[in-house]
């Protein structure tokens, strides 16, 4: 039996050590494999086995067989592996797919480019073929709309690059997503790949859709590309054949375009281009309509302010019913406007503001739109003015028209020139008598004149110009003239009806609040007119430029001096910014005053505190308060300081607060407390620092009081906040007030003294009825008695109900044979400081 047991294991031994030998691979064989290979088990896993291509493999020893066996059971893929590769290729899919996409904002650069282009041959069609000198205007003017739509173009341009560099991203990651190792793998073995077949099919197509997407957008973003590339190109050319066309305009203005006026037998140079020059109906039609339809979205302000002023209008339409019907009693507002043609006035107001937007308008479009402005006034004029002016107006607004035709229609012929002398000759001639008959009595005179002035030597110059052949120039001139004149005759009216809208809102208030009495308008007046004639002086500025075509390069000139940074040290600003500031600041102190108008504020301290309650005086200082404020913030803001860089010189101003400014830091904190405390109102009758007084105003440093003297004491915040302050008025205005007095009489009543001093301070107006009146024996003589009466009465008339009360007890103990008179006091001092 050992035998046999002894043979079967040498057996198995043998046949163990055959079938290792049979496993080992020759030395050639390795060279021929690959260095590495993947095999798949029962279960559809993945092996990868590291083959090294040395021929002494064969004589590894057991136990690097067992590290790679270890090395092969780390690197096998499971199936989740798959999926999860499958996953992340579809998730980056979603990710391209996504940044590929465009919406519907390709659509409207499409659109807008689209009108861009259409735009650009609008104006290559009106500036072909011009007369430069006659029409410099609309080269201007196209000048300007070409570089608005360069912007714009430049604008969609940088819009769409930053869209094709995101789907040409899209498109570089569509190609890196297939590098992944493990799918690589999965679609290398068949067996996996016939698994997962469903799952790899519908990858492929999304992989197929997001391909042909990213090809089409792409495309799509080349010809918006391309297109915004050709309107750059063309608008280049515009805008370089437009500067050719003024750079030859301009030195031709003042070039002898013609022959002197006495050289008639000789052609006239600029005759014999007639037959090159466009219809000049056509072309300013053409130019109109371009106008109309690039500055729709600009005249939004106006269209907004109308419709605001109609409405309002439409409010305060029985307020002026009542006005005219009621003239008596509103003679002090002196409405000369409103009152009798409200709609015209608020129409002159919108049209005498459009020179705001209308500065590049052609000379076509402005003729129409005072054509307009000229009649309506001429409507407000008609019933107001006198026969002298009357006649001189009329003259000087039919000779604008004419004038404006012919600078528009007529070529430089001998009769067109001699007819151009005539009007200028005639518009000379009518200004100069009708600057020297104008009568001081004239709103705005010195105005008017200085503006009548500037058209008469305007003209004069005109007149110069075509008599020595410069007759572009003579045209421009005669224009610029009577166009000055007229248009200062009309801006009062502007300026006018502005004033009266602020005073009719201001009556209106003060009659919602019960008040009906008469007011001193110049106050209002005086604070609100100065803003408007400044705003006059601008729009007159900038027709007389734009008519003179200089406004664009004056324009030009001061905002490239206004924006060119200026450097102060380590601080770089622009005068612009530093202009901003100012000028928002100054439109905040005009608000915050305006405001307090338009809630029945006068100006007048006596009228406001007699008309206007305590509470409304605080809720309006509170809302004036906030638009100062907010007008700072948003100065600085616009300003565009660099707060960042003026760190060390806050930080100096923080040293200067701590010591030589805390006072001034102190009374300004101080004054916002009491502003909104409501411990101290305007109005109130109080007793601060040994003054007494009406607080007349409350100021951010310091606060004003009206003594009884008539004297105003200007008293610090801070030394307010920081004392007693006795407020007579804070709940109400009732006062106790005392008086002394003696009778003497043989038979003195108690009972009816009493009812002489009650009946008779009961019957005292400003006297308080609830509270009976208190009376005090303070001395009792057979013959004589000392009184002592206190009764309450309104605080601001104590001193007259006291005096009254004084006269009608004298009188009445007068007729009843009692003597009354005062007692004597034995002190200097005034007789309330006196002791009894």
């Amino acid at each position: 039996m050992k035998r046999i047991m002894l043979f079967y294991s040498f057996l198995i031994l043998g046949l163990c050590l055959n079938a290792q030998t049979k496993t080992l691979p020759s030395a050639s064989n390795v060279n021929k494999q690959p260095s590495t290979e993947q095999k798949v088990d029962s279960m559809g896993k993945t092996a990868t086995t590291i083959f090294s291509s040395n021929a002494s493999q064969k004589s590894l020893p057991e136990t690097h067989q067992k590290r790679r066996s270890l090395i092969q059971t780390a690197d096998t893929l499971t199936l989740s592996d798959y999926i999860m590769s499958i996953e992340r290729v579809n998730d980056n899919l979603n990710t391209v797919r996504d940044s590929a996409q465009l919406g519907f904002e390709t659509e409207h650069f499409k659109k807008k480019i689209n009108d861009i282009t259409n735009d650009i041959q609008l104006i290559r069609q009106n500036i072909r073929g011009r007369h430069s000198a006659i029409n410099i205007k609309n080269i201007y003017l196209y000048q300007s709309f070409a570089s608005n739509l360069d912007d714009d173009n430049n604008r969609f341009r940088s819009r769409i690059n930053m869209l094709y560099n995101r789907v040409y991203h899209a498109k570089l990651r569509l190609k890196t997503i297939l590098q992944d190792p493990v799918f690589r793998a999965l679609y290398a073995d068949k067996n996996i790949s016939t698994v997962l077949d469903k799952k790899l099919i519908r990858l492929e197509r999304k992989w197929a859709r997001t391909d042909s997407l990213v090809k089409v957008n792409i495309d799509t973003l080349n010809i918006l590309k391309v297109n915004a590339a050709d309107n750059s190109m063309n608008i280049s050319n515009m805008l370089n054949i437009m500067d050719k066309k003024l750079d030859k305009a301009k030195p031709q203005l003042f070039r002898q375009e013609a022959n002197y006026l006495w050289q008639f037998q000789k052609p006239d140079t600029l005759a014999s281009d007639k037959a090159e020059t466009l219809n000049i109906f056509d072309s300013e039609h053409k130019a109109i309509g371009y106008y109309i339809s690039q500055t729709t979205e600009k005249r939004g302000f106006i269209l907004f302010l109308g419709i605001l002023l109609f409405v309002w209008l439409f409010f305060k339409r029985k307020l002026l019913r009542r006005i005219r019907e009621e003239k008596d009693n509103f003679t002090f507002l002196n409405l000369h406007y409103l009152k009798f043609h409200p709609i015209s006035s608020l129409l002159v107001l919108l049209l005498c503001l459009m020179p705001f937007f209308d500065a590049y308008a052609p000379t076509s479009y402005i003729t129409i739109e005072y054509v307009l402005l000229f009649s309506i006034v001429s409507f407000i004029f008609f019933k107001r003015k006198g026969r002298n002016f009357l006649f001189y107006w009329f003259s000087l607004a039919i000779l604008f028209v004419v004038d404006s035709l012919t600078y528009l229609i007529i070529e430089p012929s001998f009769i067109a020139r001699f007819w151009m002398l005539a009007i200028h000759v005639v518009t000379f001639t009518f200004s100069y008598r009708f600057y020297k008959k104008l009568p001081k009595a004239t709103s705005y005179y010195k105005l008017i004149r200085s503006a009548m002035l500037v058209g008469i030597t305007l003209t004069g110059f005109a007149i110069i110009g075509n008599i020595f052949g410069r007759f572009s120039l003579s045209g421009l001139l005669g224009l610029s003239g009577i166009f000055a004149i007229v248009q200062a005759l009309t801006l009062p009216v502007f300026i006018d009806s502005v004033i009266e809208i602020i005073l009719l809102q201001l009556v209106s208030s003060r009659l919602k609040k019960g008040v009906d009495h008469p007011f001193d308008c110049s106050v209002v007046t005086k604070k609100v007119k100065m803003p408007l004639i400044l705003i006059s002086m601008v729009l007159w500025g900038i027709m007389l430029t734009s008519n003179l075509n200089i406004y664009h390069d004056i324009s030009n000139s001061v905002i490239d001096t206004l924006t060119i940074p200026r450097t102060i040290g380590s601080i770089s600003f622009k005068l612009i910014s530093v202009l901003f500031f100012f000028v928002i600041i100054w439109f905040a102190h005009i608000l915050q005053r305006l405001i307090s108008f338009l809630f029945g504020e006068t100006g007048s301290d006596i009228e406001d505190l007699a008309t206007i309650s305590k509470g409304q005086h605080s809720r309006i200082l509170i809302t004036r308060l906030l638009v100062l404020i907010g007008g700072y913030l948003l100065a600085i803001a616009a300003s565009g300081l660099p707060i960042d860089k003026l760190t060390f010189v806050l930080g100096a101003l923080g040293v200067g607060i701590g010591m030589g400014l805390q006072h001034v830091v102190n009374n300004f904190v101080s004054g916002i407390i009491l502003i909104f405390d409501g411990s101290l109102q305007i109005g109130d009758e109080i007793e601060v620092s040994g003054q007494a007084g009406k607080v007349k105003e409350i100021g951010l440093r310091a606060s004003t009081i009206n003594t009884a003297d008539g004297a105003e004491v200007i008293i610090p915040n801070g030394n307010i906040l920081s004392q007693n302050i006795v407020n007579w008025t804070f709940s109400n205005d009732q006062k106790r007030v005392t008086i002394t007095f003696n009778l003497s009489g043989k038979e003195l009543d108690a009972n009816v003294i009493n009812e002489v001093i009650n009946s008779t301070i009961s019957d005292i107006p400003n006297v308080i009825s609830k509270r009976k009146p208190v009376i005090l024996y303070t001395k009792v003589m057979p013959e004589s008695l000392s009184l002592t009466v206190h009764f309450w009465s309104t605080i601001g008339n104590t001193d007259q109900v006291k005096s009254e009360i004084m006269l009608q007890l004298s009188a009445t103990f007068a007729s009843q044979n009692i003597g009354f008179n005062k007692p004597k006091y034995n002190c200097p001092v005034l007789e309330s400081n006196c002791n009894l």
